[in-house]
C-alpha cells in the first residue's frame, strides 16, 4: 500500500508529483479545533475546557540535601490567573521603560533565557497575552551566542533564571538596548531553587546595585505580578497573522537566523501534530531546550486536549529520576540523547555476554517479530523477566517515544520499540516549518524512514542533476524536499535576501535530499549543502559518521570534515591530499583519554 496520497496531475518538469497525507487529501485541517487561529486562544480553551487539570509540574527541591521530591502542581486555572496578573505588570513596565514597538516586525518582543521550566510557558504565554512575541534565547554553544540572540533580536526586556544576570551585566555592553531584567527566582533568596545555590540576599543586593548604576532595572517574577494586581489592564490578545516568536535556527549551513512564525503558522504545525498523534491526557516530560522549535510544537500540540506537562529538574545527569517522579507516558528526545542511553542499556542486554546476552537477544529477535506481524509491542515473559528494568528507568508507563532533528538509526529505533513496549516514531522538521514536515504514524513499525507529509502539510522533490537526483524517476524518486502549507515561516529576520533564496512561491527549500519509497514513506539520504568532496572525487555524508561516532559513550560531540585542509578560498578537490606538514599527535589509549582531566567523558552535555 503506497502510504502517501499523490495529487492527481501536480506534475511539473523537474519535481515529482505533490505528496500529502492521505487522511487530508485535499490539504486542509478542517474540523476539531479549526476555530482555534492563536497560541493564546489554544491556551484559553484549555482552561476552558479543562480548568482544574494539573498543567505545569516541576519537581520540589531541597536545598539542604541538594536533592529533589516529588512534583507540585500548577492547574490550568492558577496559570490562567497568573499571567492576568504578570501580563498587567509586563504591559506597565513595557510602556515605562520600552514603549517602542519594533521597527521591523511592529511588536514588541519578550526574551526568555533559561532551561526548560514552568515559568518559561507562563512567560511566554503571558507575551501573547499583550500581543508581544517570545524570543527564546540559549547559551549552549558559548556566551557569544545568547549575546548574538539578543542584540540581534533589539531585545530591551529579559526573562530568566537568576544564573544567567551575572553575566548579561558583566558584559552589558554586548547587548546596548537591554533596559530590564526580570528574574524568574526571587531576588531575595527566599524561596531556594536549582538556580539560586550560588546566590545569598547579600549577593542580589551587589546584583541590584549593579544593575542600578548600568541604568538597568531589575525585578522578580513575583514582583511584576504586584504590580499586575495593584493595577489590572485588559488583554490585548494577538490575530493570527500576528509574530508569536522569533526563534533562532541551528546555523547548521550558516551563521544562525531569526526565524519570525505567526500566530497561525505556529497552530497549523502544533494541530498537525495533535491531528498524528492523536493525544490526550498527555504527561509529557519537558528538557529538550525550548529555544528550539521542536519541544514548544510538541506542547502546544498537547495542549490542544489534556496536558500534563512536567519539567526535569534542571540536571540530564538525573533525568531518569525525574521520569521516575513523573511517569510520563509520552517522551521526546533526539538520536543523540537515545544513542547515549541506547549504548547502556544494549550492553547490559542484547550485548551483554553470557545467559543474559543469550536470553536478551531471543527475546529480542521475538519482540522485533511480534511487533511486525502487527501483534503489538508488549510480550508478558520477555518483558517481565528482560526488558522491564529498562522501561522501569522512563517511570514504567511510556506509551509513545517521539524523535527528531535526525534521523534515527534502524538498530537503535527497534531496540527502544522492544524495550520500551511502546511505538517509536521518528518525523522531519525545520525551525522554518514549525517542525512540521513528514511524521510516521503511531501504528507505523518500518524504519529507516520518517513517515509521510503531516497534515496540512504539501511535500514534492526537485531535481538536482548536479548530484545525480532525479525526482521525476518512476522507480525511486529522489530530489530537494520542498514544503507547502499554513505552517511555513514568516521571513528571516532582518535578512530579507536569506529569505528569498529559500521561499519560492510558497515552497520552502529544505536543502535536503529525500527518497520516495516504494510504500511511499520518505527518507533522509543527504543534504545538499552537507556532502565534502575528496581529493579521489568521491562524495562524503558526514552525518552518517557523525552519528556512528555519537554512538561511543566516551564521545560528546563530533563534527567530520576536511579539517587537516589548509583554510583558503580553495575547494578540497583542488587542494592536496596530504596535509603540507604532519601533525604531532600524541597517541593515547582509551584508558589513558578517559583519565585525561582536558577531556570531557560527560555522556550528558548535549544542546537539545
Amino acid at each position: 500500500m503506497f502510504k502517501s496520497f499523490v495529487v492527481p496531475s501536480s506534475e511539473v518538469p523537474g519535481y515529482s508529483p505533490i505528496y500529502r497525507h492521505p487522511d487530508y487529501k485535499d490539504g486542509t485541517l478542517n474540523g476539531k479545533f479549526a476555530d482555534l487561529t492563536t497560541l493564546y486562544e489554544v491556551f484559553k480553551a484549555q482552561v476552558k475546557n479543562y480548568p482544574k487539570e494539573k498543567f505545569l509540574g516541576s519537581r520540589i527541591f531541597y536545598p539542604e540535601t541538594n536533592t529533589f521530591g516529588g512534583y507540585e502542581w500548577l492547574t490550568t486555572t492558577d496559570v490562567d490567573e497568573m499571567i492576568g496578573d504578570y501580563g498587567s505588570g509586563l504591559d506597565q513596565i513595557f510602556a515605562k521603560h520600552a514603549p517602542d514597538m519594533n521597527e521591523t516586525t511592529g511588536q514588541q518582543p519578550l526574551g526568555i533565557f533559561s532551561i526548560n521550566r514552568p515559568e518559561w510557558v507562563l512567560t511566554e504565554l503571558t507575551a501573547f497575552r499583550s500581543r508581544r512575541y517570545s524570543v527564546g534565547i540559549s547559551d549552549f554553544t558559548g556566551v557569544e551566542s545568547s549575546e548574538f540572540f539578543i542584540s540581534h533580536s533589539e531585545l530591551k526586556v529579559i526573562v530568566c533564571s537568576m544564573d544567567k544576570i551575572p553575566r548579561m551585566l558583566e558584559r552589558i555592553e554586548h547587548t546596548p538596548k537591554l533596559k530590564v531584567i526580570i528574574s524568574m527566582d526571587k531576588l531575595d533568596c527566599s524561596k531556594p531553587t536549582p538556580f539560586t545555590q550560588a546566590f545569598n540576599a547579600e549577593i542580589t543586593e551587589e546584583l541590584r546595585f549593579k544593575a542600578a548604576s548600568l541604568n538597568i532595572v531589575m525585578l522578580d517574577i513575583d514582583q511584576v505580578i504586584e504590580i499586575g494586581r495593584a493595577k489590572p489592564i485588559e488583554p490585548t490578545p494577538p490575530k493570527p497573522s500576528d509574530y508569536c516568536t522569533l526563534c533562532f535556527s541551528s546555523g547548521t549551513t550558516s551563521a544562525q537566523k531569526g526565524v519570525l512564525i505567526s500566530h497561525d503558522a505556529f497552530v497549523s504545525a502544533s494541530r498537525s501534530v495533535h491531528l498524528i498523534l492523536q493525544s490526550n491526557d498527555t504527561t509529557y516530560l519537558s528538557f529538550m531546550s525550548m529555544s528550539h522549535i521542536f519541544e514548544r510544537c510538541l506542547i502546544y500540540s498537547f495542549m490542544h486536549d489534556i496536558a500534563h506537562i512536567g519539567f526535569f529538574g534542571g540536571d540530564k545527569v538525573h533525568l531518569f529520576s525525574d521520569m521516575q517522579a513523573l511517569r510520563p507516558n509520552t517522551v521526546a528526545a533526539i538520536p543523540l540523547v537515545l544513542n547515549t542511553i541506547y549504548d547502556k542499556a544494549a550492553a547490559s542486554t542484547i550485548g551483554a555476554k553470557g545467559i543474559v546476552g543469550l536470553l536478551s537477544r531471543a527475546g529480542y529477535k521475538s519482540k522485533i517479530k511480534r511487533i511486525g506481524s502487527g501483534r503489538g509491542f508488549k510480550h508478558a515473559l520477555w518483558d517481565k523477566l528482560i526488558f522491564s528494568k529498562v522501561a522501569q528507568l522512563f517511570g514504567g508507563n511510556v506509551r509513545l517515544l517521539i524523535s527528531g532533528a535526525m534521523p534515527l538509526t534502524p538498530d537503535v529505533h527497534n531496540f527502544f520499540r522492544v524495550a520500551l513496549s511502546c511505538n517509536v516514531i521518528q518525523g522531519y522538521g525545520q525551525t522554518e516549518t514549525v517542525a512540521s514536515g513528514t511524521v510516521q504514524r503511531p501504528d507505523e513499525v518500518s524504519v529507516g524512514n520518517v513517515g509521510t507529509p503531516s497534515p496540512g502539510v504539501d511535500i514534492r522533490l526537485r531535481s538536482i542533476p548536479e548530484m545525480g537526483y532525479d525526482a521525476t524517476s518512476p522507480l525511486c524518486p529522489r530530489g530537494e524536499m520542498m514544503v507547502r502549507g499554513k505552517s511555513i515561516f514568516s521571513e528571516y529576520y532582518k535578512a530579507p535576501e536569506k529569505t528569498a533564496e529559500v521561499l519560492d512561491c510558497e515552497w520552502l527549500a529544505t536543502g535536503d535530499i529525500v527518497q520516495c519509497n516504494a510504500d511511499g514513506t520518505l527518507s533522509i539520504i543527504d543534504r545538499i549543502k552537507h556532502v565534502i568532496r575528496s581529493p579521489s572525487t568521491m562524495y562524503l555524508e558526514p552525518e552518517p559518521i557523525e552519528q556512528l561516532y555519537k554512538k561511543h559513550h566516551l564521545v560528546d560531540s563530533v563534527f567530520f570534515g576536511s579539517s587537516l585542509l589548509p583554510r583558503g578560498g580553495q575547494s578540497s578537490a583542488e587542494q592536496s591530499a596530504e596535509p603540507k606538514q604532519e601533525p604531532n599527535y600524541e597517541v593515547h589509549s582509551v584508558p589513558q583519554l578517559s583519565q585525561n582531566s582536558a577531556i570531557s567523558t560527560e555522556s550528558y552535555r548535549y544542546d537539545i
